[in-house]
């Protein structure tokens, strides 16, 4: 089995082998764009890497729906912008009062995230192509075709228009609207079109009617028609989708069906890709639901967000929330994926290689040899007089090179970052000032072993972690306590919970009288 990118690539290769491809993706920048959208990004942004490095060109165009309804309002935005639904999200005003509309102000904050990866995106409007007069052509030949359209909708998905819809949407002239208008006549240069009141439930139409020209931005393509239309506008040669847009009678095939009997082409190559799931459900950018990605680019390193969605196939749903251990075991799985790349086993190249090969944005760089696991780093932060760096040369048993001296500092400020907005509870402690009132709950051998341990420390003014852990341990071995009583009285004494870091460290970071002094208290 080879890594899913080599897959697709082989894939692309066997069906249609050229010496150039045009990789496309989209989005509508309705809101806050969440941490789901970022997987069609990486999907074909890697794949755009797995084909270069076959030595094929690649473009890969990102664009933005700007020219789209709004219609419906984020959680997060004020209800006053409730009179713009309907409008194209480009003559929507930015709720910041800064940007140039409501589309430019989101686009923004996803193409900063997506520049991070370091793709080499072209980026498109929408709104530009159609006022430039780009889909001029397509609209043409879909009004032209709007019967076999209607066919196509009602064969596939069920859905009958009516012999009186054409697809296409006019940007009412009298009030600007774009979701409450209905084409019902076309002459071959001029469209019949109602702004109506009633239309669809989240907008309000004028009730202006007349006839107008649908080319030069006077008219948008519904999505289902618009989205072959671009194909053949552009001539992609690899698109994918979410899996709901894959679904049997859904919108891929609509839209496949189209460009094969309407446009007389070949659909792109397809990448039907899971959804990232918080909590099991689907994000949502419109409704406010999940994690944004611009919250995600500033906690996380570009690579590790980029390992995030390289590391599972592409076909199989991510469960990502921040708040629970999904941070430290995304980095555990990137250490271990960096020492397959960077030690590889007999065999030649694993998964977990190649999964860091496409991870990585710079691999001519030179690359940390040694990794210090996440999780230490958050606890070691919570822990007084504990040097980090002096830890991880320890551990190393050598000294530190400067990107090693690098990436640890990077993993410091992330885990600092992760503590105080997203650690949960569980991981988080403080090191209690006064005995603790649960100790009473202590049994008289957690009590016993606990007086011992003080003797023990008391024997050296200065322990190092590992010694210290070391000696915990043998303790436990000669008094035949249970390790989990053992542990637990500790974690309980000095931090009034029954878990806690690495018991050794924990306590060398500790003024070395207080210790003794407080298991003695006991």
């Amino acid at each position: 089995m080879s890594f899913w990118v080599d897959e697709i690539v082989d894939g692309i290769l066997a069906k249609n082998n050229k010496d150039s491809y045009l990789i496309t993706d989209w989005k509508t920048p309705s809101g806050h764009v969440h941490i789901g959208a970022l997987r069609g990004v990486i999907v074909h942004g890697v794949v755009s890497e797995g084909l270069e490095s076959k030595d094929k060109t690649t473009v890969f165009q990102y664009g933005f729906d700007d020219y789209d309804p709004m219609d419906g309002l984020p959680v997060y935005i004020d209800q006053d912008f409730k009179k713009y639904m309907g409008l194209p999200l480009c003559n929507v005003p930015a709720p910041d009062g800064v940007s140039e509309s409501y589309a430019k102000q989101y686009a923004q904050e996803f193409m900063n995230v997506i520049d991070k990866m370091s793709f080499k995106t072209k980026i498109v409007w929408t709104s530009e192509l159609y006022k430039s007069g780009k889909f001029n052509q397509a609209i043409k030949i879909v009004l032209d075709n709007a019967q076999l359209i209607r066919q196509i909708n009602k064969e596939i998905s069920g859905s009958d228009k009516g012999d009186d819809w054409f697809p296409l949407n006019i940007v009412c002239p009298k009030c600007g609207k774009v979701g409450t208008t209905k084409v019902y006549g076309w002459d071959g240069e001029k469209v019949k079109f109602k702004c109506e009141k009633d239309l669809v439930d989240w907008a309000e139409g004028c009730e202006y009617e007349g006839e107008i020209s649908p080319f030069d931005g006077n008219g948008k393509l519904p999505w289902k028609v618009e989205w072959p239309s671009k194909w053949s506008v552009f001539g992609s040669d690899i698109e994918g989708e979410g899996k709901d847009h894959a679904a049997s009678s859904g919108s891929r095939q609509v839209a496949d069906k189209i460009f094969r009997e309407v446009f007389k082409g070949q659909p792109p190559f397809d990448i039907p890709y899971e959804h990232i799931l918080i909590g099991g459900a689907k994000m949502s950018s419109s409704k406010g639901l999940g994690v944004t990605a611009a919250q995600m680019a500033e906690l996380l390193p570009a690579n590790i967000l980029k390992f995030l969605f390289t590391r599972t196939k592409y076909k199989r749903a991510i469960e990502f929330n921040p708040e629970g251990d999904t941070i430290p075991l995304l980095y555990d799985e990137y250490d271990r994926c960096a020492a397959d790349y960077l030690n590889p086993p007999a065999g030649g190249d694993t998964d977990m290689a190649r999964a860091f090969f496409f991870t990585e944005t710079d691999l001519e760089k030179d690359l940390p040899q040694y990794y210090l696991r996440f999780s230490k780093i958050a606890n070691f932060l919570q822990m007084p007089r504990i040097d980090i760096l002096t830890y991880a040369k320890e551990e190393k048993t050598s000294d530190l090179t400067e990107v090693e001296k690098v990436e640890i500092e990077n993993r410091i400020e992330v885990a600092k970052k992760w503590l105080a907005d997203y650690a949960p509870e569980s991981v988080k402690f403080t090191v209690q000032e006064n005995l603790p009132e649960i100790t009473k709950n202590l049994t008289e051998t957690q009590k016993n072993y606990l007086h011992q341990l003080a003797d023990v420390i008391s024997k050296q003014e200065k322990w190092t972690g590992e010694d210290l852990h070391k000696a915990i341990h043998d303790l436990k071995n000669e008094t035949a306590i249970a390790p989990k009583d053992a542990f637990s009285a500790i974690y309980i004494t000095i931090l009034g919970k029954d878990s806690g870091p690495q018991a050794g460290w924990l306590l060398a970071s500790l003024d070395h009288d207080f210790v003794v002094e407080r298991l003695r208290e006991i």
